[in-house]
């Protein structure tokens, strides 16, 4: 699927980069560009710039850069034609698509969109006026779910009654089943979906309803919870509830809290706990962890702490590895949940999620706690359990960490313990070991920096192409990821084909286009043009033998001399500066013909 050009470069020339960067930072004016605190990483000093003529950003810091569309594509967690659409839809622009059929689908999942937006819409105001939700409004006060919770999380209530959403909305059925609000009565009518519930409305990343989850009241009707059906919009498997308010904290804090129910988030969120999301109605799933990882890789499990929970978490632990997540586990007391703690004792949730354990830790405690290390054949079990669980961990340094530890605690010598660790097979050592390695990476040496005259170069071609495009050639660029960037910005619509690049060159070109030109253009190309005459120079010493050889290459030297001469001088910098690059240019021709 793709977006027709003319409307992609519709929504580049229209966007202003500078105000789509100061929803997320605050900018400030340094000579021709803005700065500001980087929203990609923690900083107290601002290294992020932005170049709003060219319409680009770079963080000095951590590297980051590209246009409005990358930005979008980063802040938002969206894919190419997600932030595309995001910018469109900021601009007013339609959008059309090269595919007739993905131009279709579009249509239609904007249309199952805005229906369930007018859904939400119709149950949290009956919730809030309507004469029948009375009984919902006590129930949720004496829930301690004020007024300002009903408005913050749009919670809403769905009438006890057949058709009720179906009259209000006035739509086809078809369309009704496709947002999975209602279906076809056994007398032709349309039924809603969801009838006397509280309604929790489901949303997106980016905050479009999606789906719903109704809870049952005290005396409704079985099950507790009610969940859209898969649509077109909803997967459960792959959707999470609150993460579109959780996100901008998850971010700041590196870390997201994981529950398993709607009042659970909500209840986190009412104790400053505001990084919290849901599964909804369903166990975690891979989808799920990927999601999680594009926004934080500490991961906490606040799971109720009854056996599925844990049963959950423990299923957790295949996916720490696999999306190099740190994943802890918040001791949430037996027969709790987050959300019945949050009203309960708020303070005993804040510190079960501030005190969570890793992983590994929370499954050998799980063991000894249950274990009764008072007897000897207790403790030998004990010893046996934990040691199969410490085995399964890939890192060596920290199996052996955990090993020693818990050797303690059970009261068993440590080379004992050792021997108790299964060893893994031969293919789950393997399997380890790349796991370890995407864990862990082994510390490269950093690619030195091209050379200061060539960053310079390539600086004022970004800045000044008009002024120096015809004297700056190839061979004045010996560092490779310059010599790269100069073919990519010297080529039509370049802009567009940074990321076709490689990384060190897309960054360093990002940090160029921010960056101001300080020198007048053509005196950067002489300070090119001396280093590519240096290197004559030594190539000519090495390649000479004898004097006579020498005299051969006399008149050049001594020409070279007098154009270097006449390169610094700021009236005949120019003219010089023309000669030596024709000069350069027969050099690089002589060499073609002789190759």
């Amino acid at each position: 699927m793709g977006i027709h050009d003319e409307d992609l470069e519709r929504v580049k020339a229209e966007t202003d980069l500078a105000g789509i960067v100061s929803q997320y930072v605050a900018l400030k004016k340094v000579g021709q560009r803005f700065s500001g605190l980087c929203p990609f990483h923690n900083e107290k000093t601002p290294s992020f710039s932005v170049n709003a003529d060219e319409g680009f950003f770079y963080c000095f810091g951590c590297q980051k850069s590209g246009d409005a569309i990358t930005f979008v594509r980063e802040i938002e967690h969206l894919d190419f034609v997600g932030a595309v659409e995001w910018l469109a839809n900021r601009l007013g622009i339609a959008l059309r698509y090269t595919d007739s059929t993905d131009g279709a689908n579009r249509k239609e999942r904007q249309e199952i969109s805005e229906l369930l937006e007018k859904t939400a819409d119709f149950y949290h105001q009956t919730l809030r006026t309507g004469k029948q939700a009375g009984k919902v409004r006590s129930y949720l006060r004496s829930r301690g779910f004020d007024s300002e919770t009903v408005e913050q999380f749009r919670i809403g209530y769905a009438p006890d009654q057949w058709d009720a959403l179906a009259s209000h909305l006035g739509v086809a059925i078809e369309k009704l089943e496709a947002a999975g609000l209602g279906r076809p009565g056994q007398r032709g009518g349309a039924i809603d979906f969801f009838r006397d519930r509280v309604m929790f409305p489901v949303c997106d990343a980016n905050g479009a309803v999606v789906g719903f989850g109704g809870r049952m009241l005290p005396d409704g009707q079985q099950p507790k919870y009610k969940n859209t059906p898969q649509t077109r919009l909803y997967d459960k498997s792959k959707v999470l509830y609150g993460l579109h308010w959780a996100k901008k904290q998850i971010v700041q804090a590196d870390e997201i809290i994981v529950c398993e129910g709607y009042t659970d988030v909500i209840g986190c969120f009412r104790a400053g706990l505001d990084r919290a999301v849901a599964t909804c109605g369903t166990a975690l799933t891979d989808d799920h962890v990927k999601t999680m990882v594009r926004f934080a890789k500490r991961i906490v499990i606040a799971f109720d702490a009854d056996g599925a929970g844990k049963a959950a978490a423990d299923r957790f632990y295949d996916w720490e590895h696999q999306h190099n997540a740190e994943v802890f586990v918040a001791a949430i007391p037996e027969g709790a949940d987050p959300g019945q703690l949050a009203e309960e004792d708020p303070a005993a949730l804040t510190e079960a999620i501030n005190s969570a354990e890793p992983f590994l830790s929370y499954r050998i405690n799980r063991v000894l706690d249950r274990a009764d290390l008072e007897r000897v054949e207790g403790r030998a079990r004990a010893a046996a359990d934990t040691g199969a669980i410490i085995a399964e961990h890939p890192n060596e340094v920290v199996r052996d960490q955990y090993l020693v530890e818990t050797a303690q605690k059970v009261r068993v010598d440590i080379e004992q313990m050792r021997r108790l660790i299964v060893k893994p097979s031969p293919q789950q050592q393997r399997s380890s070991a790349v796991q370890q390695d995407t864990a862990q990476p082994a510390k490269q040496v950093e690619p030195k920096p091209p050379p200061l005259v060539e960053v310079n170069l390539l600086r004022a071609l970004i800045h000044q192409p008009d002024a120096i495009t015809s004297l700056v050639l190839p061979a004045m660029f010996t560092d490779p990821i310059a010599a790269e960037a100069h073919r990519l910005v010297i080529s039509d619509g370049w802009r567009d084909q940074i990321n076709d690049f490689s990384q060190p060159v897309a960054t360093l070109v990002g940090r160029l286009v921010v960056e101001e030109v300080d020198a007048d253009p053509v005196e950067l190309v002489s300070r090119a043009l001396d280093a590519v005459i240096d290197r004559w120079h030594t190539e000519v010493r090495y390649d000479v033998n004898d004097i006579e050889q020498l005299r051969v290459h006399q008149p050049m030297v001594q020409w070279l001399a007098q154009r270097q001469e006449e390169m610094h001088s700021e009236q005949t910098r120019t003219a010089a500066v023309e000669a030596i690059v024709d000069w350069l240019r027969t050099q690089d021709s002589d060499k073609d013909s002789t190759s």
